[in-house]
């Protein structure tokens, strides 16, 4: 698989230009790593605008997660979070304003502080979810029937239903059978997958795109040999057309313009690793 992002940033290097644009150390050594970091300059492609080596990056990587298409984030899965939340409300701005969905979000309690932020920016309500009796706050595992419940009580389906699973202990939802109930009331399922990337290549894959979200978010920095900040938003092959035509118009609503071509280039090459025999050096991992 190759690697648009890395080749171009390293041809760059030993092109040796004078750099008159940012950062402003131009290349020269500080911690070590400055010649890689570099800005959106001619050729370097604009990370909310890509059609050049950021659009090539994130075809490979939407092919080995088997998504309808992955977008990359350097500003991690809070910045997804986010965008997300900006998209599912736009998705539904027609039926809110009909009266026939509610402006809120059905939510597990255990939400990361990022949604609670983009829930604030997109003027959304939450209606909890709460774990069952003696269950950490931190952990919030919602099966099925507790779902089927929860959207047949209330009087207006929700914007979407929001889960974070893998969960700050471990735990997970599964997120076939919450697809299915989804499915059935006619709302969209959202996951918050922050610590999962890895799990599109267990044996058994996991991942909440293979099994029925509409949306979700990875941290890939979590558990993938990425930097800080490193993430993917990914859109369902069978999510409505709106998800992959806006989102790079909503991560550029809440995203910095100067995204870090440090991190860009660690997305990147973590592509090549994932698809040369990870899948295998995981499975033998967990077996050992």
């Amino acid at each position: 698989m190759n690697t648009p992002i890395c080749d171009f940033v390293e041809n760059y290097i030993k092109e040796n230009k004078a750099r008159l644009h940012m950062p402003g150390h131009k290349g020269k050594d500080f911690l070590g790593f400055e010649k890689y970091d570099i800005t959106e300059i001619t050729g370097a492609d604009s990370l909310y605008h890509a059609d050049g080596i950021i659009s090539q990056s994130e075809e490979n990587a939407t092919r080995l997660f088997g998504s309808g298409k992955t977008f990359y984030s350097t500003e991690g899965s809070s910045h997804c979070i986010r965008a997300i939340c900006h998209l599912v409300k736009a998705y539904t701005a027609k039926e809110i304003e009909e009266g026939k969905v509610g402006n809120y979000i059905l939510a597990t309690r255990n939400a990361h502080s990022s949604f609670i932020s983009a829930c604030v920016l997109n003027d959304i309500d939450v209606s909890w979810l709460y774990p069952v009796a003696g269950e950490s706050y931190l952990s919030c595992v919602i099966t099925a029937e507790i779902l089927e419940n929860a959207l047949r009580s209330v009087q207006k389906k929700p914007i979407c239903v929001y889960v974070t699973s893998p969960d700050y202990l471990g735990n997970m939802c599964n997120i076939s059978t919450l697809s299915h109930v989804c499915e059935r009331h006619g709302t969209l399922l959202v996951v918050d997958n922050a610590h999962g990337a890895y799990l599109r290549f267990l044996e058994n894959d996991l991942h909440p795109i293979t099994n029925g979200a509409t949306l979700c978010c990875d941290s890939a920095h979590k558990t993938l040999p990425v930097l800080t900040g490193g993430a993917y938003l990914h859109v369902s092959k069978n999510a409505p057309a709106f998800f992959k035509e806006n989102a790079k118009g909503a991560l550029a609503l809440f995203g910095s313009t100067s995204p870090s071509y440090l991190t860009l280039c660690s997305l990147d090459k973590v592509n090549r690793y994932l698809s040369d025999g990870y899948r295998e050096r995981l499975n033998t991992f967990i077996e050992n």
